[in-house]
């Protein structure tokens, strides 16, 4: 028998190989390609080949996990076809995990023993601390130790052999426990128990979509818990997505409390025996709940029956790389192919989401209370223009320049008297986000995009926040070698961080931005930190807009209000309304009422008026209407195209050739084409063309009909982002 075998390749078409006896569709199957052994799965069978038979190879062998369902292979086909990427690579999502086909094995990993490094009498230093705090909570092999800890093999084998770590054989199937509904169930308020009994009421019924909308505090995760506790009596299987940086242990226990057992993650930081074991185990109908990011929406379930999504308002569902998707989207398409239910979870709903309730398309609860009486925070606005930060001593007894207004600073003081948690927040990394020379006017600049260098202080380096490009920073001017001249223009979180410090020598500070926080578990250690009251003033960027609970939290600064509503971003005013409210929720979650300082250059802003008045409904009409006199998302469709390359005259030249050949018409725009923002990422030069149509046309076909009549040089790439959300 032919079969059509799909590998994990860039191909949108199946590969023909002989099969001894029957074959299955579905089923994972190892063949030969080139010079390598791949898994592919059998996606027709009974194919009609062109080839000659002496050419087509034979399968190599069969894998023994259960095939994907019907329902999977279409949704691997529809987000392919829907998002114009390559079917391989939808499919090499849902096998992509290097190891997972390869012969069971035992395994040795190390766990921590319960020996303390004072008992083993070892020195504490840093890198013994990195691999405690490392295995906290997984036992992993001496190379993922090694690799996570940052630390060399030298530091493990002596910590082994003083007893600390200890050695655990286990094999490659791991145990996830089963979690139970009725471990330990909440009261709920009146409020609450009525939305959580429609959401108990969808699972079980086949496909749709839930909103709940309710304000941040309250209790929106109890409420969804109750139906997938249901779900788990249905002996269902559960995905409940997250953005990747609110997968801290703070979730995970509120979870475990609840059902009594900790749930699959799937994220970027597992190591390759964690990731093994998970998607082992999902296939196998062993991991009965999964929490992960959007790419945890590809794997292979054996039943699965619910999908949660929270904060499902976050851009980070959006995926910009290889193959572009928007992870919410794509989640109602395969609840849709598969028959279950839907729940969007948020405080601030998208436009999309809210005019898909308003037509019927979306059911919707409503949460309007905090839980446990506990109040919205009282929202207050600064105008920097006549509150102007004032200057401060810096550590060489120099006045420098401030970035918090005086009245935000009096509240500061005033918060740390009566010995209350706050919260500064600043959607920025780093120490400043330029440097400049004083003398020349000098801007550096990263080699390979079109962007400044940030500096951080912090590691004493200039980093591009695009490409991962780091130096040291420079002693002089590269330009006019001045040695007084350079200096930082701007605050990032580290230079806030500072002022803090100098102003509060006494209070307690802690800092959450990725780049100092890198791992899952430097984030949970801050929040931990938070929640046992070991940090006065906490100052971050937008991790902190994550659904993070502190009681004892009564004061939120929004450094810079402004940032990111002069851009040209179409969702720049939504997404900031969304990240600030989310921020300002953090604030009075507990007995006490909270207060929020927004700080502005424009506090006549609709975004910001809407916050300080508490008034949704009207950002969201205003926004509406704007839209749809645009002709915008979600009232039109758009598609973007970016021209990509090393040669800037071929990039150009094939961007050109493209808007000659553009589709124009009473229903249809091409805008472009034009240089991206970012001209050159990552050494490639960019020019970007968007195409706009009425919700009618198929602007999938557009497309295709519009790229066949462009050659496009090998040396060039043209990317298509369906529904983009990035515009750099």
């Amino acid at each position: 028998m032919i079969v059509g075998v799909l590998l994990p390749l860039p191909f949108n078409d199946v590969f023909d190989y002989k099969v001894e006896g029957d074959a299955v569709l579905g089923e994972m199957v190892r063949v030969s390609f080139g010079k390598e052994i791949l898994v592919g799965v059998v996606w027709k069978l009974g194919k009609n080949s062109k080839l000659d038979d002496s050419k087509i190879k034979p399968i190599l062998g069969r894998v023994d996990f259960p095939p994907l369902s019907a329902e999977l292979m279409k949704f691997v086909n529809f987000v392919a076809a829907y998002n114009m990427a390559f079917q391989g690579l939808v499919l090499k999502m849902v096998l992509s995990v290097r190891g997972v086909f390869d012969d069971l094995k035992t395994v040795t990993l190390y766990k921590l023993s319960g020996k303390t490094l004072a008992e083993a009498k070892l020195k504490n230093s840093d890198a013994r601390w990195r691999v405690m705090d490392l295995l906290r909570h997984y036992p992993y092999t001496r190379a993922e130790i090694a690799q996570g800890a940052g630390v060399g093999q030298a530091v493990i084998k002596t910590m082994i052999d003083a007893g600390v770590l200890e050695p655990v054989v286990v094999q490659s199937k791991r145990d996830f426990g089963m979690p139970r509904g009725d471990f330990a169930k909440v009261e709920l308020t009146d409020e609450q128990q009525a939305a959580a009994d429609v959401l108990y009421g969808k699972v079980g019924q086949g496909f749709s979509v839930t909103l709940i909308d309710g304000v941040t505090g309250s209790g929106k995760t109890e409420v969804y818990f109750e139906a997938v506790a249901k779900a788990l009596e249905d002996e269902r299987q559960v995905l409940i997505m997250v953005p990747e940086i609110s997968l801290t242990t703070q979730w995970l226990s509120r979870f475990e409390k609840r059902f009594g057992v900790k749930p699959a993650c799937w994220h970027s930081a597992l190591g390759t025996r964690e990731r093994i074991d998970t998607w082992q185990g999902i296939i196998e109908n062993r991991a009965k709940v999964v929490v992960g990011a959007r790419s945890a929406l590809f794997l292979p379930y054996a039943d699965l029956g619910l999908i949660v999504i929270d904060e499902s308002h976050d851009h980070s569902f959006k995926q910009e790389d290889v193959v572009n998707y928007q992870g919410r989207d794509m989640a109602v398409a395969r609840a849709k192919f598969e028959q279950f239910p839907v729940i969007l979870s948020t405080a601030t709903p998208d436009l999309e989401t809210l005019c898909n309730v308003e037509s019927g398309k979306y059911d919707a609860v409503y949460l309007k209370s905090r839980f446990a009486a506990a109040l919205l925070p009282e929202i207050k606005i600064i105008d920097l223009k006549k509150d102007k930060p004032q200057k401060f001593a810096n550590d060489k007894a120099q006045l420098s320049v401030g970035w918090l207004a005086p009245t935000l600073v009096n509240a500061l003081k005033e918060n740390l008297d009566k010995g209350e948690q706050s919260l500064l927040f600043l959607n920025r990394r780093g120490y400043a986000p330029l440097t400049i020379c004083r003398d020349c006017g000098h801007r550096i600049q990263c080699p390979n995009c079109t962007a400044w260098l940030t500096e951080h202080r912090r590691s004493k380096s200039l980093v591009c926040h695009h490409c991962g490009y780091t130096t040291s920073i420079p002693s002089c001017c590269p330009e006019c070698h001045s040695e007084e001249g350079l200096t930082a223009c701007g605050p990032g979180v580290e230079r806030v961080a500072e002022e803090v410090s100098r102003r509060f020598p006494l209070a307690r500070i802690g800092v959450l931005s990725s780049d100092i926080t890198s791992t899952l578990n430097d984030v949970s250690e801050v929040i931990r930190k938070m929640e046992d009251h070991e940090i006065d003033i906490l100052i971050g960027t937008q991790i902190l807009a994550k659904g993070h609970h502190f009681p004892s939290l009564t004061l939120v600064g929004i450094v810079d209000a402004d940032l990111g509503l002069m851009g040209s971003d179409l969702r720049a005013s939504e997404t900031t309304f969304q990240l600030l409210s989310q921020v300002a929720g953090r604030a009075g979650r507990g007995e006490k009422k909270g207060t929020v300082y927004l700080q502005t250059l424009y506090p006549e802003n609709a975004v910001l008026q809407a916050l300080l008045t508490n008034d949704r409904e009207r950002f969201v009409s205003l926004e509406k209407d704007s839209r749809r006199l645009l002709k915008l998302p979600p009232f039109g469709k758009l598609a973007a195209l970016v021209v990509s390359g090393a040669n800037q005259e071929a990039v150009e030249k094939t961007a050109v050739y493209l808007g000659q050949n553009a589709p124009n018409t009473d229903m249809i725009t091409t805008l472009g084409p034009a240089p991206a923002p970012i001209f050159m990422l990552r050494g490639k030069f960019r020019y970007r063309l968007l195409l706009k149509t009425a919700r009618a046309i198929n602007i999938q076909e557009v497309i295709r009909t519009w790229l066949k009549r462009v050659q496009v040089p090998s040396s060039v790439r043209v990317q298509v982002d369906i529904d983009p959300y990035s515009f750099m």
